[in-house]
C-alpha cells in the first residue's frame, strides 16, 4: 500500500520541482552548517592562540623587568639591550594577543582596555627606572624599583587577562554549542538525503525491473505473434505452391488427354487420306506440310506438358529425371553439367521440390551466371537429403537480391514448406552454391536408405 502510494506520487508532474527544492534546501543547510563549523573552529583556534600570546605578554613583561632590575644593579649595556628587546617582544605579543581576542569576539563585547592600561602603566614605571639610571642616578632608580608593587601588579594583570580570556571562552562555549547543533543538523540532513536517495534508487530499480519485465513480455508476445504469422505465411505459401503444382498437373493431364487425342486423330485422318489414290501430287505435298506442322504441334504440346509436370519424374523416378534435366541444360547452355546423384527416399512432393529446385537453379544459371561448369549433387545424410547446385559463374551479393526476383524466394518457400532449409552462398566473381536439406521419408524409422 505504501509502495504503491509512493510510486503513484512519484509519477506526478510535481515530483521533480519538489525534488529540486529539497535539493536546494539540503545544499543550503549543509553549506551553512559547514561555514558555521569552520567559523567556530577558527575562533576556537584563535582563542587558544590568544591564550598563548597572553602568556608571551606576561613572559615578555617579566623578562623586561628582570633586565631592568639587572641594569639598575650592574649597569651593564647587555642588560639594557635585553630590556629593549623584551619591550619590543612585549609590544608584538601584546598586539597579537589583542588582535586574536578581537577575532574571537568580533562584536567587541569583551573589553581589553583595562589590560592594555595595566601593561602600559607597568612599562611606564620601568621606563622611569631606566631613564633615572641612565642619567646616573642609579641609587634613586633602585629606590624607585624597590618601592614598586611589582608582584601585585603582575597578579592584577594576570587576573585581568584571565577575566578577558574567560569572557572570550564563554563566547566560545556558546559558539561551540551552536557548532554541535550545526553538526547535528548536518548529520540529520545527510541521513535524510541518504534515505531519500536509497528510496529513490529502490523505486527506480523497481520501475526498471517492471519496465524490463513488461518489455520482455511484449517481446515474447511479439515473437510468438511473428512466429505464428510466419508459420501461417509459410503454410499459405506451401499451400499456394501445392495448389499451383496441382493445377499444373491437372492442366498437363488435360493437355495430354485432350490435345493428345486430337493430334492422334488428325494423324490417323492424314494416314487415311494418304491411302486415297485419286489425290493429286499437289495435295499429297500439302498433306506432307500439314503433317510436319502437326508433328511440331505435338512437340510443342509435349514440351509444355513437361514444363508443367515432368512426366519423367512420375514414370522414371527422381534420379533419371534429374539426369535428363541436366543433359537438356548442358545441350542448351553448351557447357558441362556434372552430376553426382544417389537414389534417396523422398515422398512425391519432396521429389517434385528437388526437381523444381534444380530446374530453377539451372534456369538462373542460363540467364545470369555466365558459367563454364555446373555441378549438381543429390545424396543422403542420416535423416536428411542434401541437394546442391554449384556453378563457377560471376556470382552475386546473396544478401542484396532485388525483391522483384522471386526465383530464390520461391526455392526457399518450397524447401521450408517441407520443414527443410535452404542455404545460398555467393559473392561476385566466386560463383554460386545453392544447398537444400530436406527430411527424408524414412527419418522416423531410421536413416534414409541410399542405393
Amino acid at each position: 500500500m505504501i509502495k504503491s502510494s509512493i510510486e503513484r506520487v512519484a509519477r506526478t508532474r510535481y515530483v521533480m520541482p519538489v525534488v529540486l527544492v529539497l535539493a536546494v534546501v539540503a545544499f543550503v543547510v549543509i553549506e551553512g552548517a559547514f561555514q558555521h563549523s569552520r567559523t567556530t573552529l577558527t575562533q576556537g583556534i584563535a582563542l587558544t592562540d590568544a591564550r598563548l600570546q597572553a602568556g608571551r605578554v606576561l613572559q615578555s613583561l617579566t623578562d623586561a623587568e628582570l633586565a631592568a632590575r639587572a641594569f639598575l644593579i650592574n649597569g651593564q649595556a647587555a642588560d639594557r639591550e635585553d630590556y629593549r628587546q623584551s619591550i619590543t617582544a612585549l609590544a608584538e605579543a601584546q598586539s597579537g594577543a589583542f588582535q586574536l581576542i578581537a577575532d574571537v569576539d568580533p562584536q567587541r563585547s569583551v573589553s581589553v582596555e583595562a589590560v592594555r592600561m595595566r601593561i602600559q602603566a607597568r612599562v611606564t614605571a620601568m621606563e622611569a627606572w631606566m631613564d633615572t639610571a641612565e642619567r646616573g642616578k642609579r641609587t634613586q632608580a633602585r629606590l624607585l624599583a624597590s618601592s614598586d608593587r611589582g608582584r601585585a601588579s603582575y597578579a592584577d594583570l594576570r587576573e585581568e587577562f584571565d577575566l578577558v580570556l574567560g569572557r572570550a571562552a564563554a563566547l566560545q562555549d556558546h559558539a561551540r554549542m551552536s557548532l554541535f547543533d550545526a553538526i547535528m543538523i548536518n548529520r540529520v540532513a545527510l541521513h535524510v538525503l541518504v534515505l531519500v536517495s536509497v528510496l529513490g534508487l529502490v523505486l527506480f530499480t523497481r520501475q526498471l525491473r517492471y519496465s524490463d519485465e513488461q518489455k520482455r513480455r511484449e517481446s515474447e508476445h511479439l515473437a510468438s505473434q511473428v512466429a505464428l504469422r510466419t508459420a501461417e505465411l509459410r503454410e499459405l505459401a506451401g499451400h499456394l505452391v501445392t495448389t499451383r503444382e496441382d493445377e499444373r498437373g491437372r492442366l498437363a493431364r488435360e493437355l495430354h488427354d485432350e490435345l493428345g487425342g486430337l493430334f492422334t486423330a488428325m494423324k490417323l485422318e492424314l494416314a487415311r487420306l494418304r491411302r486415297v489414290t485419286e489425290l493429286p501430287a499437289s495435295a499429297l505435298e500439302r498433306m506432307g506440310g500439314i503433317e510436319q506442322r502437326l508433328n511440331e504441334g505435338i512437340a510443342v504440346k509435349r514440351r509444355i506438358i513437361e514444363n508443367l509436370r515432368p512426366s519423367s519424374l512420375d514414370q522414371l523416378g527422381l534420379v533419371p529425371a534429374l539426369e535428363v534435366l541436366c543433359q537438356d541444360a548442358a545441350s542448351s547452355l553448351g557447357i558441362a553439367v556434372n552430376t553426382q546423384l544417389q537414389t534417396v527416399s523422398l515422398d512425391k512432393e519432396c521429389e517434385l521440390t528437388v526437381f523444381r529446385l534444380v530446374q530453377e537453379s539451372l534456369t538462373n544459371i542460363s540467364k545470369y551466371a555466365q558459367a563454364g561448369q555446373v555441378w549438381v549433387g543429390l545424396e543422403g545424410h542420416g535423416e536428411w537429403v542434401r541437394v546442391s547446385v554449384r556453378d563457377d559463374g560471376r556470382g552475386f551479393h546473396a544478401h542484396a537480391v532485388p525483391t522483384r526476383h522471386h526465383g530464390l524466394i520461391g526455392m526457399r518457400v518450397r524447401v521450408e514448406s517441407h520443414a527443410g532449409h535452404l542455404t545460398i552462398s555467393s559473392s561476385p566473381g566466386e560463383g554460386t552454391h545453392i544447398v537444400a536439406q530436406l527430411p527424408c521419408k524414412a527419418q522416423t524409422e531410421g536413416d534414409c536408405p541410399v542405393a
